[in-house]
């Protein structure tokens, strides 16, 4: 597939929770790519809060309005199987300074270990967001 005739594209849902499509856009494929967050650092962890920071390349920069956090607890291999599972958190933030603090009791668990990815975006017109492929993934512990 000829990657500048496609660009990812993203709603998203209450809370934040986010479908992905591909869509091809012929208006839009011509933009250029959202830089892809890199060298990833986790900082200042507590039981229930984070802060993140990374690099991003500067082309396109002042085109993202959002980064999409995609943050899920690490598989216990000994867990039981049959436990109920984990559901993925997807977090959308405006595009802040970095670094960004991450809080939130209630999808944080202390002592916990966590993986975490991020890409940037851009909100589209139509309310889309054009997106950049996701960064290295990145492992921490809670507190």
């Amino acid at each position: 597939m000829d990657r500048s005739s496609s660009v990812t594209r993203v709603k998203t849902e209450f809370l934040g929770r986010e479908v992905g499509n591909k869509s091809q856009d012929s208006g839009i494929a011509e933009m250029e790519e959202l830089p892809v967050p890199h060298n990833i650092k986790i900082s200042n962890i507590t039981c229930d809060s984070f802060k993140i920071s990374w690099e991003m390349d500067s082309k396109s920069k002042d085109r993202i309005t959002h980064y999409f956090i995609d943050l899920n607890k690490k598989e216990n291999k000994n867990s039981n199987k049959f436990k109920h599972k984990d559901v993925p958190t997807k977090l959308v933030a405006k595009a802040v300074p970095l670094p960004m603090t991450v809080r939130g009791h209630w999808f944080l668990s202390p002592r916990t270990e966590y993986t975490v990815a991020v890409q940037t975006a851009s909100k589209q017109v139509d309310g889309d967001y054009v997106v950049s492929e996701w960064s290295e993934i990145i492992e921490f512990c809670t507190a």
